[in-house]
């Protein structure tokens, strides 16, 4: 996910936000055992969302709408990316 974003932005701001939006999803999903919702660290340093169902896509786009008034605009622009990227593969499934 995001291929065409890696490299054009720090990798730790971007993980750090990754992080902060994983850990607000499993919260909306009830996740705390992280069955639903995973971060995957890739070869190169960059962290992914694993994600197993449509409610789950649901919940980590709820938190991406609510960490985003608070992230700075580079992140605002990749997560804007990310969560419609979440949102067509919701449609998937």
């Amino acid at each position: 996910m995001l291929k065409d974003l890696e490299g054009s932005e720090d990798p730790t701001l971007f993980n750090e936000w990754a992080n902060r939006i994983a850990h607000t999803a499993k919260q909306i999903c009830n996740d705390p055992d992280c069955k639903r919702i995973k971060i995957i660290e890739t070869d190169q340093g960059r962290l992914n969302f694993e994600i197993a169902d449509k409610e789950a896509i649901d919940c980590v786009i709820q938190s991406i709408q609510r960490h985003l008034i608070i992230m700075p605009g580079a992140q605002q622009e990749i997560f804007n990316k990310l969560k419609t990227e979440f949102e067509i593969k919701k449609t998937e499934y």
